[in-house]
């Protein structure tokens, strides 16, 4: 994993000078300007983007604190004041120049970071430089600008040279993505139903805010859509040049399959190796694991979706709301997951928490079931038995999608105790109300409600529904039918375990007990 140091070292100082700070190791790529809010996580090497002012480049430091490096403009990182906050948070800083294109530094960053995790994953073909040839190749078939797009409008390649024919192309091969009003546009237009939807390449009027035309090649495999080539021209393509774009085009789809299979290996490496956490198979916190302490929670719903379906569905929302690397993995017929337990930064069980109850409001069937923290490793796989343990006790009500073991804890105790009483204890007072009339479930439901809300029978009447004189009364016939001292809380917990006992058996031989006056 390349970290800070060995980013410079392989730029060289012909491309960015390293400000030294904390050497730690960088996850990914996350471009940012000084007004997006966008938060910052460690792993993060932050390009910073537009900034005007000095206080605007000190408060994305201060936001960066925790990343693992920030590329900043010469200009900025020869402050003192930027170089003096900069190793205050330890954070590494590389100076690139002031007139360097935007577009060809973040290609070389991207270059240098994704080339080792390509390495780590044993990449035997470099997809990604490929598709840089398929680029400069079609390029060259239509002697104009070329983006390679995959079907969610994410670059995966671009051609050199040329990168500033518009402000769109300029911002897509920036950030990687087109930007959400350049996809509006497009939207507005139909292009991507019709990409979706054709085989045939298509010209696409130019728009407002200087958006040039563009001629669009669907990337189609199996009758799939894959992705698409997007060349800034003002005519379609004809003669000649069509066939070694369709061609190409083929080629393309090809790259663009074995890119899919790669992803889907690497999902699949991720997944097991969360499995292995869970299943306590590690004794010691890997690399990729952030530091605890940490807890296991079940992810629920939809219901009518299989465990892996359901374990692909919370991933990809788990991503959408910002954790890019999301410690999922369906196992036992369910979809568990691993949080940290402090903070409110994507992964932590606060921001889980809330992006459940959001999702509940379009999903009924969304929650959370946590277990309790663990901080080693080896105590996840407790951590989610104990999961599973609160969800066998009943999954979350639409008041309450996210639940642990630190709320569910009383129903938890009794649910072991019932479990530990094998048989009935010997003569049985609450047994021996069943014998030999219906009456006796009435008067066992009245003994439940009583000890559950003792020293309160207004409390235990309304929840019966019935008069506070139908409980004194009930509580009479009790009294007659067998000796209970429901002073003496030793008593009353017994009883209360075996109503519960009771009810247990009861549930899995026929209905329940009625509640029925």
């Amino acid at each position: 994993m390349i970290t800070a140091t060995g980013l410079a070292d392989a730029l060289t100082s012909a491309a960015a000078e390293l400000l030294p700070g904390a050497d730690r190791p960088i996850l990914g790529l996350e471009i940012v300007e000084p007004r997006d809010g966008l938060l910052l996580e460690p792993g993060d090497l932050v390009v910073l983007l537009g900034a005007r002012t000095e206080q605007e480049v000190l408060e994305v430091v201060d936001r960066a604190a925790s990343a693992s490096g920030l590329v900043l403009r010469r200009r900025w990182a020869d402050s003192t004041e930027v170089r003096q906050r900069c190793a205050e948070a330890g954070l590494a800083a590389l100076a690139v120049a002031d007139d360097a294109p935007w577009s060809w530094v973040v290609s070389l960053l991207r270059t240098a970071v994704d080339r080792p995790a390509a390495l780590t994953r044993q990449r035997s073909v470099d997809v990604y430089g490929d598709l840089f040839e398929m680029a400069d190749t079609v390029s060259g078939i239509l002697r104009a600008p070329v983006t390679i797009e995959d079907a969610t409008s994410r670059v995966l390649a671009y051609s050199t040279g040329q990168d500033d024919v518009d402000e769109a192309r300029t911002s897509t091969i920036v950030g990687r993505q087109v930007p959400r009003d350049v996809r509006s546009h497009f939207r507005s237009l139909g292009v991507f139903r019709r990409l979706a939807t054709s085989d045939e390449p298509f010209l696409v009027p130019a728009g407002a805010g200087g958006i040039k035309a563009r001629y669009v090649v669907p990337v189609r495999a199996g009758g799939e859509w894959l992705g698409s080539v997007w060349a800034v021209v003002d005519e379609p393509v004809a003669g000649a040049r069509l066939g070694e774009l369709a061609a190409a085009a083929q080629v393309i789809a090809l790259y663009l399959l074995r890119l899919r299979s790669q992803s889907e290996l690497h999902r699949q490496v991720q997944l097991d190796h969360v499995r292995t956490l869970l299943q306590g198979t590690v004794t010691e916190a890997p690399t990729w694991l952030d530091d605890g302490p940490w807890r296991v929670g079940i992810l629920l719903g939809p219901s009518d979706l299989a465990s892996e379906a359901r374990c692909e569905l919370w991933q990809a929302l788990a991503r959408r709301h910002g954790w890019r690397r999301p410690l999922l993995a369906d196992l036992d017929d369910e979809v568990f997951v691993v949080v940290r337990t402090e903070g409110v930064q994507p992964g932590s069980w606060s921001w889980l928490a809330q992006v459940v109850t959001e999702e509940r409001g379009s999903n009924p069937d969304a929650g959370l079931v946590g277990g309790s923290a663990a901080s080693e490793v080896t105590s996840l796989p407790a951590s989610r038995h104990q999961a599973a343990e609160v969800a066998r006790l009943g999954r979350p009500g639409a008041s309450e999608p996210v639940v642990s073991v630190e709320t569910r804890w009383p129903a938890l105790v009794l649910a072991r105790a019932v479990a530990g009483l094998t048989e009935a204890p010997p003569a049985s007072p609450v047994a021996s109300l069943l014998v030999d009339e219906v009456g006796g479930a009435v008067l066992v439901d009245t003994l439940e409600a009583v000890i559950d809300h003792w020293g309160e029978p207004q409390r235990a009447a309304a929840v019966l529904g019935v008069h506070p004189n139908t409980i004194r009364y009930r509580l009479t016939r009790l009294q007659e039918r067998c000796d209970l001292d429901l002073r003496d809380p030793a008593q009353r917990l017994a009883v209360r375990l075996e109503i519960a006992r009771l009810r247990e058996v009861r549930r899995s031989a026929r209905p329940p007990l009625s509640a029925a006056d």
